[in-house]
């Protein structure tokens, strides 16, 4: 499964990263340092098999976790000057469940500790300039999979997609409804805007198409309360026009806010870094 994920990088990569159109994705507000918030959900993989008399072949879905914790704050440099920054920590723990666990395989768990100026972080899809609000910049950051050395990050921003969550970097969010219930597991969450972006990444036989819908709300955490996402592949021959192209597989997944709180192991830190 873990290379399957890593197989994405593939498709869609040298689209989604080029130029800094990274999304702030999951991280769109700051609550007070030591808060931490857990999503959990299902991650699905599908082989469509178009020719196929028994049609769609569904992988039975795996178990996902996400953490976002707020784990420290420091000034640091920024641009050439001092600025407040916070230190942010993201796990993932994705797998088949196991007597009640998720079994994350040999991989293991993947967890993302990055420092990111506080003034960086807003709420709007767009700045005071209605210039978009598309990546969210990193003073320095780090990255852990398994039992692994935590490795600096050497991207100028936060790029969590595809390798850690599957939420694409879209230049525009568009509003589907501006105040519905996300339906999440945090009782006093009651009222989002819910977010749709979608990209298509298309070459001579093979085209990918990322949609994304998330759940914005100040009432969570670090403001998101809950996200989908769905990456279909579609082939074709080389020789055959675009209307030819068809889906041979897809990717869905389906997070939801299920706890927050201010203390406890859960919002401590799990990486120690220089």
């Amino acid at each position: 499964m873990k290379a399957f994920v890593a197989g994405l990088v593939c498709l869609v990569a040298q689209a989604a990263f080029a130029p800094l159109a990274y999304s702030q994705g999951v991280v769109c507000q700051l609550p007070p340092d030591g808060t931490w918030v857990r999503f959990e959900g299902s991650y699905t993989q599908s082989e469509i098999r178009p020719d196929s008399a028994e049609g769609k072949l569904d992988i039975s879905p795996w178990i996902e976790k996400v953490w976002i914790k707020s784990v420290g704050s420091e000034m640091a440099e920024y641009r050439g000057e001092m600025t407040a920054c916070r230190w942010i920590e993201i796990k993932i723990d994705r797998g088949r469940e196991k007597d009640g666990n998720i079994d994350t395989g040999l991989t293991g768990s993947e967890i993302y500790k990055v420092l990111i100026p506080e003034s960086s972080v807003i709420a709007s899809n767009v700045d005071q300039n209605k210039v978009p609000v598309s990546f969210l910049p990193l003073v320095k950051g780090y990255r852990k999979v398994g039992k692994a050395d935590p490795k600096p990050l050497t991207e100028p921003a936060l790029q969590l997609y595809p390798l850690g969550i599957l939420v694409g970097y879209y230049r525009e969010l568009k509003v589907v409804e501006a105040s519905v219930d996300p339906e999440v597991g945090i009782e006093a969450v009651k009222q989002a805007q819910q977010l749709q972006g979608q990209i298509s990444i298309e070459r001579t036989t093979s085209r990918t198409v990322q949609e994304s819908t998330i759940w914005k709300s100040p009432d969570v955490p670090f403001g998101v309360a809950r996200w989908s996402a769905k990456i279909t592949r579609e082939v074709k021959d080389a020789q055959e026009a675009r209307d030819a192209f068809k889906p041979v597989s897809e990717v869905t997944i389906e997070m939801k806010a299920k706890e927050t709180g201010t203390e406890g192991a859960e919002g401590k830190s799990e990486l120690t870094v220089p």
